[in-house]
């Protein structure tokens, strides 16, 4: 009896504590047991921090940017070198252009948008001509200085006029809007079909040294712009005669006009290299009478005839009375006198024989 009274004291005692267990108060695990109203209590004490980031970097500076350690959400961090004008940026995030912050020495603007056509491009770059986006006020820019490509150096687009030569597309461009000179408005070099009179030409697509000969009437800058005529007065006229002195008739041998020139007549060294021969009377007329001027559209001289004897004219200082006339008067740098030009004029009158 006694055994058994002993035994059920033991479990008498050890339900006992069971229970008293089970009523205590929460344990320091952070969760405590039910309540009166049968909720379970709780702590307020906060979770550990973790080193783990638990969204993207915003941008914001964390409790620890600047203390030169790199810890999530930083991307970068130099302590004391942190600045929002250098590469890193006083949120701890490396520079960027898009990020509204002007980094020193690398970009010179940043407005943290991504219109390009604004004041600040995307490349946060100058904005201007050149920098090979369209700004306002801009035509066109293609990021370099070829003034003959599409765009020219001043971000306005190739134009005939511009006074730049479009490659391929002009053969000339001089700037302005003048048909008379060597570039037309068309930005075309002159024709002797364009219409106009320009280049070298005196008149209408006639004279200088492409073109056709002008007409009687038309525009002339020297004899070798007329047409069977004789340029007087800038204008193709009639060839005119020959004005000579008032000579008394006289029979002269060729004999005679030679030595009335011989003294001064050397401007063609003698005749030394040309068809001129002047060493005696004879020589002198072979190498005229009937022999056509190099220059002139008439002979050197014409046996009696004074207005077709080119060689009169040059003697004369008249050479520009005849077509195709031109240069200086004979002999260069001297002037024959009265009498001797009478002489020679006498000896192609009476049949330069």
């Amino acid at each position: 009896m006694r055994t058994l009274a002993l035994s059920l004291s033991l479990v008498a005692a050890a339900c006992d504590t069971a229970d008293s267990a089970a009523t205590d108060g929460p344990a320091d695990t952070g969760v405590g047991g039910a309540t009166g109203t049968g909720e379970p209590a709780t702590t307020t004490d906060a979770p550990a921090p973790t080193s783990e980031p638990t969204s993207e970097p915003t941008g914001e500076p964390g409790e620890d940017c600047g203390d030169g350690v790199v810890q999530s959400p930083e991307i970068c961090d130099f302590g004391a070198g942190n600045a929002d004008d250098g590469p890193c940026t006083l949120a701890c995030q490396f520079a960027f252009c898009g990020d509204g912050l002007v980094y020193a020495g690398v970009e010179v603007c940043d407005d943290a948008n991504l219109i390009d056509s604004d004041d600040c491009p995307n490349d946060c770059l100058p904005g201007g001509c050149g920098n090979g986006f369209v700004d306002p006020g801009e035509a066109c820019d293609d990021g370099n200085d070829n003034d003959e490509d599409d765009c020219v150096s001043t971000c306005e687009a190739a134009r005939c006029g511009d006074g730049f030569v479009h490659a391929g597309v002009e053969m000339c461009d001089d700037g302005d809007d003048s048909d008379d000179d060597l570039c037309t408005t068309a930005c075309l070099p002159p024709s002797c079909s364009d219409g106009v009179a320009n280049g070298y030409e005196p008149d209408v697509d006639c004279g200088g040294p492409h073109c056709a000969a002008c007409s009687l009437g038309e525009n002339c800058f020297g004899n070798q712009d007329c047409d069977q005529s004789v340029c007087k007065q800038q204008q193709c006229v009639p060839p005119l005669p020959l004005v000579p002195l008032d000579c008394a008739p006289a029979s002269v041998s060729a004999a005679q006009a030679w030595q009335a020139v011989k003294g001064s007549c050397n401007c063609h060294g003698n005749g030394v290299g040309t068809s001129l021969i002047f060493k005696d009377g004879e020589s002198f007329r072979d190498s005229m009478v009937g022999v056509p001027s190099t220059m002139a559209a008439i002979d050197i001289v014409t046996a009696g005839d004074v207005d077709r004897s080119y060689l009169l004219f040059k003697l004369l200082n008249q050479q520009t009375n005849v077509v195709g006339g031109g240069g200086n008067p004979m002999p260069i740098g001297k002037v024959l006198s009265d009498a001797q030009l009478c002489t020679v004029i006498e000896w192609v009158r009476g049949g330069a024989d």
